[in-house]
């Protein structure tokens, strides 16, 4: 019998599947939320911007947007709690990991080369004042090390334990610091709202891999 099996057996099939669709349904209300931002609060770059250079920066956005959004999830996804097993199963829920990993890195270098393609190459943000770009900078790096890590593991010699032992920090930090680098970057993010909806997904979001982690940790010190 399978996981999803085992945790959903005193469950009904009416109520799973109503289940699966409030997650779906709030999955896809975060998503559609996070999309938004760029169109209520437009930042004054994009006054300044017309024809294709203004199309190039408003699909940055939401490609930047949308990359933020499925990192939260990406997070949700990785640490399989009980409940979302019980719905999906954990095969499922581990090639949706894999896949939007793939999506979210895409999404970065369509993000990264849109916002450059207007200003060229001659006007790239280094230095102290242009410090929320060098994090996106690093971010980005990140992004593509972890997922390209993910995917050629066994060429690189690396067992299951000490690949997770890297790979679970950098989800980690990569998660900071998409939040620092938003907050700073883009002055959608100086209004109230989006700023208080972005503290709270990313507090949300480390109270969640803290519950995880510590119900996990109980049931392994209960078995031993």
């Amino acid at each position: 019998m399978s996981s999803k099996s085992n945790a959903s057996e005193k469950l009904s099939p009416i109520t799973l599947n109503i289940y699966c669709i409030l997650v779906l349904g709030g999955f896809t209300a975060f998503l559609c939320g996070a999309l938004t931002i760029p169109f209520y609060y437009e930042t004054q770059t994009l006054w300044y911007k017309v024809g294709i250079d203004n199309t190039l920066l408003r699909t940055a956005q939401l490609a930047g947007m949308l990359a933020l959004a499925l990192l939260f999830v990406q997070i949700t996804l990785s640490v399989q709690s009980t409940f979302l097993k019980m719905l999906f199963g954990g095969a499922r829920i581990l090639r949706w990991h894999q896949r939007n990993g793939v999506l979210i890195a895409f999404l970065a270098l369509s993000h990264v080369f849109l916002v450059l393609a207007p200003e060229g190459m001659a006007n790239l943000p280094i230095g102290k004042k242009h410090w929320p770009e060098m994090v996106g900078a690093l971010l980005f790096a990140l992004v593509t090390l972890t997922v390209v890590g993910s995917y050629f593991r066994q060429k690189l010699n690396l067992n299951y334990k000490t690949w997770k032992a890297i790979h679970q920090p950098l989800g980690y930090l990569v998660i900071a610091l998409v939040t620092v680098h938003v907050l700073y970057v883009s002055e959608s993010f100086e209004q109230n709202v989006p700023k208080i909806s972005l503290l709270i997904a990313f507090f949300g979001i480390v109270l969640q891999v803290v519950i995880v982690k510590l119900l996990v940790w109980r049931s392994k010190k209960r078995k031993t």
